[in-house]
């Protein structure tokens, strides 16, 4: 972004992020090409037992469920994230836009020190952005109970450690984090800093 893209205001214009239809077309051919293996083991192998052939039944249903939700997010053009002067809204969190004011801290992961448990637990496929709210975002779902309390409960263990990946979006997280920081520098210029503490941005320091 450029000063020439502020509008009278000086405001920047949101920042829309959406998913890379060649990121997940690979990820497709290759969950399929795994699906393929599977499904011409039982003809390479003498003799195979039908506890065997249900084991990889199953393995072959998984694999044909991920790839039915990869190629969905292939026809998605929904933007995934969007950032403007009021906050930030990341579809996967499935809470409603974050307002600046309600975080606290954004980090680039090349800045980020993990401790053991959360490493363990959390697998974060770099690079990505870290962030920490200064209270739990309201959770909003589509799903019908009970897939909705299932939801729920992981999306309660996700935000925990709320992080924004740059795998399978068409923006680096380094250009994300430049657009959050150009909105959060307006909306600093405008809002009085009585009431609450501007959020810390903590870029990629390469």
């Amino acid at each position: 972004m450029t000063d020439d893209d502020h509008d009278e205001t000086g405001a920047p214009p949101p920042f829309f992020v959406y998913y890379n239809p060649r990121v997940h077309l690979f990820k497709l051919v290759a969950i399929l090409a795994i699906c393929v293996v599977l499904a011409l083991l039982p003809f390479m192998v003498a003799n195979i037992e039908g506890d065997a052939v249900r084991v990889l039944a199953a393995f072959i249903i998984i694999f044909l469920i991920w790839a039915y939700l990869t190629a969905s997010r292939m026809r998605d053009r929904r933007p995934q994230v969007v950032v403007d002067t009021s906050g930030i809204y990341v579809r996967d969190w499935h809470v409603d836009i974050v307002p600046w004011e309600q975080i606290e801290f954004i980090a680039h992961s090349s800045s980020v020190r993990r401790g053991i448990v959360s490493a363990l637990t959390r697998s974060r496929r770099g690079p990505y952005l870290l962030f920490k709210f200064e209270r739990m975002p309201t959770f909003t779902s589509s799903l019908p109970p009970p897939f909705s309390w299932l939801q729920k409960i992981w999306v309660d263990i996700e935000l925990q450690e709320p992080a924004l990946m740059e795998y399978g979006l068409d923006a680096k997280a380094t250009v994300i984090l430049r657009a959050i920081q150009d909105h959060i520098d307006y909306w600093q210029r405008t809002q009085d800093f009585g009431a609450s503490d501007p959020a810390v941005v903590t870029p990629n320091p390469r």
